[in-house]
Formats: structure tokens, sequence, C-alpha cells
């Protein structure tokens, strides 16, 4: 509520500030803006040619940011929805992550820019928070921060950009909730705390044992392990995870009922298992999912290098659609092998058959 009331008056501000004391004209006319920014046409190439047109649904990327039309070429230089959508794909997983609260405003500031007279980049700072929130995520899966987005190309504040909503102080969480509790629930969460994990177990909590200043969870004897983690069966039956600190809180656990739990953790070097993620045991549609998923990963040997599924591209690739253009050749590769095996099978049993008709017509020449 407080980021769509935040854009509109933003939006509104900035109409009042450009239709009072710029030279930029905004025209609706055929739902098209007639853009003279002088910057934005050398940066995109294109005059005269941006248009407002209404967000899609199938931009699940920018699903309820707050504004409800966008400009096109957008500020990566996409020239048409379809190509949005598809780069923009890429970037859905981040979201899942949760590993910064403005990543949807940073990333749809440029893949959906909102619709004016000229286009508003994000400010250097939004970038930078957005970075260094997610850069670490992103390099456990082998992924750099891209250079199409470097936050030294866009405005460093003196100039009008959109700024970050959450600063520093409201990004960290509250000491009073358990790190392990407070974790994104997301299948991208569920799948990411998996991959960090060394052990993963379904189990119910019977109480909560307050141990040398730190939380204690008693589980029941009966666990089911969905990652061992090397854990031994002896181990395993008197396995109670240490949560954290006495101070902080876990919502999530409700001992009053039956419930079952996802646990996921790690051995420390003194043997302690210790808890990364909890979480209530549920039956919704990206819960099953995420545990097929990780039953899959369960059986490779290597099986977070490819998890999150962000695919590695280039700045060329995601600024001019090249990527499609690969995949269509590759595509094309495969159907020219198939294609070339059935001619080889149709031209051996061809040649069968010739065979077959002409040791008939020896058979029946020779008395």
């Amino acid at each position: 509520m407080k980021r769509n009331m935040w854009l509109f008056y933003t939006t509104l501000l900035l109409t009042f500030y450009y239709g009072k004391s710029s030279t930029y004209t905004f025209d609706h006319a055929g739902g098209y803006l007639r853009d003279v920014d002088s910057d934005w046409a050398a940066i995109s190439g294109r005059a005269n040619q941006a248009k407002c047109i209404d967000i899609p649904d199938q931009l699940s990327l920018c699903n309820g940011i707050g504004y409800h039309q966008m400009r096109l070429p957008n500020l990566l230089g996409h020239d048409s929805i379809q190509e949005v959508m598809q780069q923009a794909t890429s970037w859905v997983p981040l979201l899942g992550v949760e590993c910064h609260p403005d990543t949807q405003l940073f990333l749809c500031s440029l893949f959906s820019p909102v619709c004016l007279d000229r286009p508003i980049y994000p400010c250097q700072s939004l970038c930078e928070s957005v970075k260094n929130g997610c850069e670490q995520k992103m390099s456990f899966y082998g992924y750099n921060w891209p250079e199409m987005v470097r936050c030294s190309k866009f405005p460093n504040g003196s100039d009008l950009c959109i700024q970050a909503i959450n600063n520093d102080t409201t990004i960290e969480r509250s000491r009073n909730i358990c790190s392990a509790c407070s974790q994104p629930a997301t299948y991208e969460g569920l799948i990411d705390n998996y991959c960090r994990a060394s052990y993963v177990i379904a189990a119910n909590i019977r109480r909560i044992k307050v141990k040398r200043n730190i939380k204690q969870l008693i589980l029941k004897k009966k666990k089911k392990m969905i990652k061992k983690g090397g854990i031994t069966k002896r181990e395993r039956r008197k396995l109670n995870p240490i949560l954290e600190n006495v101070d902080c809180e876990c919502d999530r656990i409700n001992l009053n009922t039956t419930q079952k739990y996802i646990i996921m953790g790690n051995r420390t070097a003194d043997g302690q298992f210790t808890v990364s993620y909890i979480g209530v045991w549920r039956r919704d549609r990206n819960f099953k999912k995420a545990i097929r998923k990780m039953r899959k990963l369960r059986k490779k040997r290597d099986p977070c290098n490819d998890i999150i599924e962000v695919e590695k591209v280039t700045e060329n690739t995601i600024s001019t659609g090249n990527q499609s253009s690969e995949r269509k050749v590759k595509k094309n590769k495969k159907k020219d092998k198939v294609r070339g095996k059935k001619r080889k099978g149709e031209k051996r049993k061809t040649k069968k058959r010739t065979q077959k008709g002409t040791k008939a017509t020896i058979k029946t020449v020779t008395p």
C-alpha cells in the first residue's frame, strides 16, 4: 500500500513538474508519446518513437508495481513487449529470494518504466542498495551483477531519478525475530535455503528448550530426512537443532498443534546442528513444487549450479534480443540432426527393399 501511494504521488509530482517548467511535450494522440528528449534519443537511437502501452498481466516481474502503463521502448532498449517479457522472465526468481525489498522497483523502472514525457532512470543509490542485497546470492549460483545494470550508469541523485523506498534501517530484520523464522517461504526461498543447508528434515516439534542462552528444538523421534548431509542414524535419533539465542522469537512455531515443520540447517565445527530455516509443512502448489525439486536435486552430485534457473546472458543478448535467435539456431540444428537421422533410416530401408526386389527377380529369371 505504501509503495503504491509513493508511486502515485511521485507520478503526479513528476507530471506537474515537467508540465510547468520544461520544454518536454506530452501527447497521448494515438497512444504515442511525442518525445523530444535528445538524451533519450542518443541512448536508444530512436527519436520520436516512444509510446505508452498497458503493462500486460503476463509480465509477472512487474505485477502490482503501482502503475498500469509503461514506456516502450524501455530503458534497456527492448522494442516489443514480447522481448520485454522474454528478458524479464530471467529476473523473476530474484524477487522470490527476497534479497532486497526494492528489487522489483529497481528492475521495473528499467523493464517497464513509468509512462511520462521523458524517461526517468533509477538513482545510483537505488541500484547500489539492491546490488549489495542481491549480489551475494547471485554469486552463490555463479552469476555476476550484469553490466547492463552497472550502477555507475545511473544518475547520482543530483538529477531527477527514482530513489529507494527502503533505506538500510528498514531493511534490517527485527532483532526479536529469529533469522531462521524470517526467511522467505516462496518457492525460490525454499530452494535457496535447501542449497545452502547441509541437512533438511521434516519433523514435529515437541517443545523448545532453553539451554545456555540458546533455544533448542526438541523434536519427536519420527523424522523424515530430505537431505541427509552425512548425518548417521544414531545422530538422526538425537537430532535436536539449536534455533538461536534466547531473545529471538519465532511466530512460525505453534506448539499447541500437531503441525509438521520443514527444518534446514548446518553442522558446526564442534558437531552441533544449527537451524537456518524453519517453516510450516504446507500443502499449497508452490510448496509441493519445491519438495519435488528438492528430491530431484538430492539425486544429483552437484545440485545447486543452476537452481535459481536464471539464464546466463550477456549485455548484448539482453539489449538486442540475440538470445532468442541463438535459441532458434540451436533448435534448428537439433531438428536438422533428427531429420538427417530420419533420412538415413529411410535410405537404408529403401536399399533393403531394392535388394530384396533384385533377389526376387533373379530367382524368377533363373531356370
